[in-house]
């Protein structure tokens, strides 16, 4: 059996997988769904918050596992879990990105995301007006992150989003083919995603490859069909 650690994406905290951390576990495995720095009921002020910070917490989490894990990244987790094989690629079974930022060397999220300019992800994100966060208009809220999930956990995902660390989107990656290439990479693709729209995602995986999995899916899979999801993932740590 697997140990997993999911990531979150932004605005977002741990509370997003509370669906597929029942599954994984009633198949036998490990999951852990932890808050990034400054979201989910992490008390961080967002504000500091910085992509090392991240990497930190997931850093010292990993090193306290017993056995490598597959580590799964949400939409911006994608960062995060980048930077975070490049530190610790031997405490990694794999890498997972669920509809998620896939950045090559010296770019940032930012970066990935001007691939696809008139992107209802960046059209309708809201910083701050000192500049160290932003959100989501939310008129724009239920059509980008969760067209297709019910109206009861929209609206408790709704409920529960927080104002995004800037930092993380802004910061470069840095990465190598010794430590993060040498981990096996997946990416889960969501075909009618109007955050991270299908061509960008398929761009990503163009400019750094993963084996592919494709579900007929919005951007929020572990709401909308966390079956699916959660079987993918076993079938995963299992390859």
């Amino acid at each position: 059996m697997a140990t997993f650690m999911l990531v979150h994406g932004a605005c977002h905290g741990g509370w997003c997988w509370e669906k597929v951390v029942p599954l994984l576990e009633a198949m036998g495995h490990k999951a852990y769904a932890p808050d990034l720095p400054g979201l989910g009921d992490d008390t961080t002020p967002p504000a500091n918050v910085t992509l090392a910070d991240n990497v930190e917490k997931l850093a010292r989490l990993l090193d306290k596992m017993d056995e490598p894990v597959v580590l799964v990244g949400h939409s911006l987790g994608g960062i995060t879990i980048s930077q975070v094989a490049e530190a610790r690629r031997r405490k990694l079974k794999a890498l997972v990105y669920l509809t998620a930022l896939l950045p090559t060397s010296g770019k940032t999220g930012r970066d990935m995301t001007a691939l696809d300019p008139d992107a209802m992800f960046r059209l309708s994100r809201q910083v701050s007006p000192d500049g160290t966060t932003y959100i989501f208009g939310r008129a724009q809220v239920p059509s980008l992150f969760y067209a297709d999930v019910s109206p009861e956990d929209r609206y408790r995902a709704m409920e529960r989003l927080r104002p995004q660390p800037i930092a993380i989107s802004t910061t470069p990656v840095t990465l190598t083919e010794e430590r993060f290439g040498s981990v096996p990479r997946w990416y889960i693709e969501c075909t009618h995603d109007n955050a991270i729209r299908i061509d960008l995602q398929r761009r990503m995986v163009a400019l750094t490859p993963c084996k592919v999995i494709t579900m007929e899916c919005g951007h929020s899979p572990f709401f909308s069909d966390p079956e699916e999801l959660a079987d993918h993932l076993q079938a995963i740590a299992r390859s």
